[in-house]
């Protein structure tokens, strides 16, 4: 039986947490970026996405340029803006709470499949398992962020929730001095 929100938030606090610190790359549409001043290099839109149904608000990083292309390269794929100017940056991140999806113990504990992991969510109806994930992640903050497979290369990403990142976590977006450009909390 494929688990519902409610025991999704009962498994969590059972599940192990890996502490996280590393630098993370993430690639936007430039557009996107120059609707503001300054830019908002943390931007959540809200929109659905594999680890968040609507309404919740995140942030998703590659583990390195490659696997973050590959994901950027296959969200357009098709689509007219697929051609559009693109902004790489990296950020630094310190998080005490990751749930690693990639640990198969983590999985078993939650019961989930691979298979439930690897779920299409673009044309889902209704909220998919990795969304309602994601959602019982950021109700319950038992965890800043989750930590899974690329569904498109070998790598990792990693999606963080705006909500969820208290001090000593952070996220920090790297600029041309030790100042960053924009952080979380």
């Amino acid at each position: 039986m494929t688990p519902d929100l409610a025991s999704l938030k009962a498994a969590l606090p059972t599940a192990p947490a890996l502490a996280f610190k590393a630098r993370l790359t993430r690639r936007v549409e430039y557009l996107a970026l120059g609707r503001y001043n300054p830019p908002n290099w943390l931007y959540t839109s809200g929109k659905a996405k594999r680890y968040n149904p609507a309404g919740v608000h995140c942030v998703y990083f590659g583990t390195d340029v490659t696997v973050t292309r590959s994901e950027y390269e296959q969200m357009w794929k098709g689509l007219a803006g697929a051609h559009q100017p693109a902004t790489e940056f990296t950020a630094e991140v310190n998080l005490q709470r990751v749930l690693d999806l990639t640990a198969a113990e983590t999985v078993k504990i939650l019961n989930i499949t691979a298979a439930d992991l690897s779920k299409n969510w673009r044309r889902a109806r209704h909220p998919t398992l990795t969304q309602l994930l994601g959602q019982a992640v950021n109700e319950t903050g038992c965890f800043s962020a989750i930590r899974y497979t690329s569904a498109v290369s070998k790598g990792v990403n990693i999606v963080i929730f705006r909500d969820c990142v208290h001090s000593p976590d952070y996220v920090k977006i790297l600029g041309p001095t030790k100042k960053s450009l924009e952080q979380w909390p």
